[in-house]
């Protein structure tokens, strides 16, 4: 289970190294000590952390919302990688098994826990929030129920996708939706790409995605999305795509202030908005009347919830053309964390979704 905090002081035994966020805009090298697994759990080497929009936020304010990170802090909650080590009473994974992870460790016993909603726990450990250590580092120890055994074909780096892949999926499973929907995205991060390739994978006709970056634009196109906008373009083009009617799903991907306007306005009437985007900003606008005369529902998403196996099963079967259309962009050790954050803030580099080896 993740630690509190990194240890203040140095410890004997042996020592792996970590990058720890420092302060705003600013990654240190370092260590902690190698954990060991205890009953029911598993030690991780990991090969594979995606770098997340929401470790940006971190990187460049110091909190989402009310959660503010105690610096230093060690970031990271989309890992993959082979298990090292066993714990008692561990019997679904021995040494050598590859695995994926479950960022967020449920208390199996709350009422949304028991309700089958286990990412609203009260008492959820999320890896890399604040007060809990994330997983730029080596070595990683986890519940044995947080980890599921990667298929044959499914490599770290896909395996370490399945975090963005599974907000995407939980997104589309809260508004039920359905082949043959008329889908707009906005915002073409990694959990946009993943909703128009989730969704075309599932049927729907993926209209629409908008980000100002062009590269992302492209690789939206190769990914089936039929048009690919600047964002101040959805609107307009979401009526013109549906004969004036607007789209039956929209999936808000990007957070930024003036995107949920967009979102209520390029709906039809009885339509599904998803709020995937996490917003930098505490407060923002959505014409109330929009809503109400289109009857919309719309349903905020919180990470996801056991979608790692569907997943990883959907994985099984081919990689969604994730990889032909340049949706991962390089990999780095943790050396070259600052470098990576650094370029995804700039919309002129090629960036999409960074991978961290922590082994190099």
């Amino acid at each position: 289970m993740p630690a509190r905090k990194p240890p203040p002081r140095r410890r004997r035994g042996p020592r792996a190294p970590a990058a720890f966020l420092a302060g705003l805009r600013r990654f240190e090298l370092g260590d902690v000590p190698r954990p060991e697994p205890r009953a029911g759990e598993v030690l991780v080497e990991l090969s594979a952390v995606g770098i997340c929009g929401s470790d940006l936020h971190y990187f460049r304010i110091g909190r989402i919302g009310s959660q503010v990170v105690d610096f230093p802090a060690i970031l990271g909650h989309e890992p993959a990688g082979a298990v090292v080590d066993v714990g008692k009473g561990v019997t679904r994974l021995r040494p050598g098994d590859r695995v994926a992870l479950e960022p967020g460790i449920a208390c199996g016993r709350c009422r949304y826990c028991r309700a089958g909603r286990a990412n609203l726990c009260t008492a959820v450990k999320f890896l890399g929030s604040p007060g809990f250590t994330g997983a730029f580092q080596r070595f990683l120890v986890m519940p044995e129920a947080c980890a599921e055994k990667l298929p044959p074909a499914v490599d770290a780096a896909l395996g370490c996708a399945t975090e963005p892949l599974g907000v995407a999926l939980h997104g589309m499973n809260l508004v039920a939706l359905a082949p043959h929907d008329r889908v707009g995205v906005i915002g073409g991060g990694p959990i946009g790409l993943a909703v128009a390739a989730l969704a075309r994978a599932r049927g729907a006709r993926v209209e629409l995605l908008s980000d100002p970056r062009p590269l992302r634009r492209a690789i939206a196109r190769k990914l089936g999305v039929a048009r690919a906008v600047e964002p101040a373009a959805f609107v307009e083009a979401a009526r013109a795509v549906t004969e004036g009617q607007g789209l039956d799903a929209v999936f808000e991907c990007a957070g930024a202030p003036e995107a949920f306007d967009q979102s209520v306005a390029a709906c039809c009437r009885g339509a599904r908005l998803a709020l995937l985007g996490i917003a930098e900003v505490d407060l923002v606008h959505i014409d109330p009347h929009e809503w109400r005369r289109r009857e919309l529902l719309v349903i905020p998403a919180r990470r996801s919830n056991q979608t790692l196996p569907a997943v990883l099963a959907q994985l099984a079967a081919g990689d969604l053309g994730l990889r032909a259309a340049g949706y991962f962009s390089n990999t780095v050790g943790l050396a070259g964390l600052q470098s990576a954050f650094e370029r995804l803030e700039d919309r002129a580099e090629p960036e999409v979704k960074v991978i961290v080896d922590p082994r190099q």
